[in-house]
């Protein structure tokens, strides 16, 4: 029997190494031979699980942590994996409940305690995430992903003295975790002295970085040498940190193209004037949608400081929700003819989206839902919520492509990281646009963020009655809302409205050659 326990425990390692070497696919094949040879050996059904987890097969996953957890209800490691796998689904409920169970098993392991911590902040809880990742840092204070998430979490709540703090921390410990850098740069405003310019311009000439590291490190650059106003370097270092990315993904802008076409191909059939009984009638959403960069912060902060507004940030569930529905190899793709007589359909769609934000807890009114990329969607926001309020932020198109290829997003941004394709990809959205107002006119309210900056008062109070929400003051005040923010815009929207980001293209015009020519064919 110990001969065979040595034989499962060799050929198990040999799937580890596999799969620590990102050949998920091998590992997967190699484990379920494992399985079949040695059905008792739980540990292999958690490896199992990983390799899928890991080639987002989620639900095959699920199955064998729940084989591994029947044969063993107190294996930790499994269940705080299974609780990842429904984080990784966005189904935040299910995930909750395993990190909870994992902890209650087992008090001492930070995994789950710290995953618990990021559900806290997707739900927009930060004081409840910041007990969570504090607690983990107790049992063992050197995780530097903790301290990060812990930085994030107060950076997102604009404590950005704390923030720094626990930035300094995490490069303390690992000096190679270059994201807490770019994260710092984020709290900071450089100097020419300023010892964390001097200490990421030491780095980069680390020969050992992988490339995700001199990213983060280029981005922290280019945004310390804007600070300085030295333009020049600062666009050489966005340059370099974009260019990496770029070569780093598989991104075609014409997949987009393929898919605006779709979209106007199935929306333009349907005649949005004979639709009565189709959709959930509910008038609690408000979609802020646009162009990412185009001033979806901005607005969000001052609608969500309204007494009636709880103000949601950005979600997936709109994306998700599409993509159980209309998905194609892989690929979201709508149906030459949408079936408008099929009024279940629609309604069930605008339904579970508004029961899946019952996972916040608020009593108010109105809901918003920044995510900006939605502009994609807006027909079937009509056809799922037709009395949903839609908000369409603009912003010069100059300024806009360059603030996308400043930052550095986690997702869906991929045409962010050339010139030339954020000018196409503008391009493509502004066509989309004028399709939904041509088959939508008096759903879409457009607000400019110049006119906004420039005029906030009357532009507040026009953006509050399209809402049919009256006049509050404390929307003028919007830097004081204390909800937390995690996109790009965290520190711009926890100051009183400024207007140095109108034109801010100007600054690096000599540079813009690529962007202004694809703008302008």
């Amino acid at each position: 029997m110990d001969n065979l326990k040595i034989e499962a425990e060799k050929e198990a390692q040999i799937i580890l190494n596999y799969f620590k070497a990102k050949d998920y696919i091998s590992a997967e094949v190699k484990a379920k031979k494992l399985i079949k040879k040695f059905p008792n050996f739980q540990a292999v059904y958690n490896l199992l699980g990983l390799c899928l987890q890991s080639q987002k097969k989620f639900l095959e996953a699920i199955k064998y942590y729940k084989i591994a957890i029947q044969n063993n209800p107190n294996f930790f490691v499994a269940i705080n994996n299974l609780g990842l796998t429904y984080h990784n689904m966005y189904d935040l409920k299910n995930a909750q409940h395993y990190y909870e169970r994992a902890i209650e098993i087992n008090p001492k392991f930070t995994h789950p305690i710290s995953n618990l911590g990021n559900i806290k902040k997707e739900l927009n809880n930060y004081e409840e995430a910041i007990k969570c990742y504090k607690l983990a840092l107790s049992i063992d204070n050197k995780l530097y992903i903790v301290l990060h998430n812990l930085g994030m979490a107060y950076q997102a709540l604009g404590k950005f003295e704390e923030s720094k703090k626990y930035f300094e921390s995490v490069l303390k410990n690992n000096p190679k975790f270059t994201r807490a850098d770019r994260s710092l740069s984020m709290s900071l405003k450089y100097d020419i002295n300023n010892p964390h310019l001097k200490s990421m311009e030491n780095k980069i000439k680390d020969q050992s970085l992988n490339n995700f590291q001199k990213i983060e490190l280029y981005f922290g650059l280019g945004k310390a040498y804007e600070d300085i106003k030295n333009y020049k370097k600062s666009f050489e270092n966005y340059k370099l940190g974009n260019k990496i990315k770029r070569d780093t993904i598989k991104y075609q802008i014409n997949d987009d193209v393929k898919l605006f076409e779709n979209i106007k191909n199935s929306f333009s059939n349907i005649n949005f004037q004979n639709l009565e009984n189709v959709g959930n009638k509910s008038n609690k959403m408000i979609f802020i949608l646009g162009m990412p960069r185009s001033g979806t912060t901005l607005v969000e902060q001052i609608i969500a400081n309204h007494k009636n507004v709880y103000g949601a940030g950005e979600l997936r569930d709109l994306t998700q929700i599409i993509k159980e529905n209309f998905l194609v190899n892989d690929k979201i793709k709508f149906p030459e003819k949408l079936n408008i007589k099929d009024q279940n359909f629609f309604n069930n769609m605008g339904t579970k989206y508004l029961e899946n934000l019952d996972r916040y807890d608020t009593n108010k009114n109105y809901i918003t839902d920044k995510a900006p990329l939605n502009f994609k969607w807006i027909g079937l926001i009509k056809l799922i919520l037709p009395k949903s309020k839609i908000i369409h932020c603009t912003r010069d198109p100059k300024d806009t492509c360059l603030s996308l290829f400043k930052n550095f997003f986690e997702g869906e941004l991929n045409f962010s990281y050339s010139l030339e394709e954020a000018g196409k990809y503008y391009k493509l959205y502004q066509n989309l646009m004028e399709f939904w107002k041509q088959l939508l006119p008096d759903f879409i309210y457009d607000i400019s963020y110049e006119k906004l900056v420039e005029n906030q008062e009357p532009e507040s109070r026009k953006l509050l009655d399209f809402c049919n929400l009256d006049w509050d003051k404390n929307c003028l005040t919007f830097y004081k809302n204390k909800r937390g923010i995690v996109t790009a815009s965290f520190a711009q929207a926890r100051k009183p409205i400024y207007k140095n980001s109108v034109k801010s293209w100007q600054k690096y015009k000599g540079e813009l050659l690529p962007l202004f020519n694809t703008l302008e064919k």
